[in-house]
């Protein structure tokens, strides 16, 4: 909720909020059995950022820029 509300609260200053899933990632956390590395966690994340805009300020968003709902 505090996403969507900032996503709100911002819009007039050109800011745009997301909340951002990195996936699985294969991590001491994740463990070996993760589906993704971290390489492809974080390419993805950088990609879906460079890809937000209005319409997806406010959105929960996986790695791969896939709409989680929330």
């Amino acid at each position: 909720m505090i996403t969507k509300t900032l996503s709100v609260d911002l819009k007039p200053h050109g800011i745009l909020a997301v909340a951002l899933h990195p996936g699985w990632v294969q991590t001491d956390m994740g463990g070996p059995s993760a589906l993704i590395s971290t390489m492809t966690s974080v390419a993805g994340l950088l990609n879906t950022m460079n890809g937000l805009n209005e319409e997806t300020s406010g959105a929960f968003l996986n790695y791969d820029g896939a709409v989680i709902q929330w």
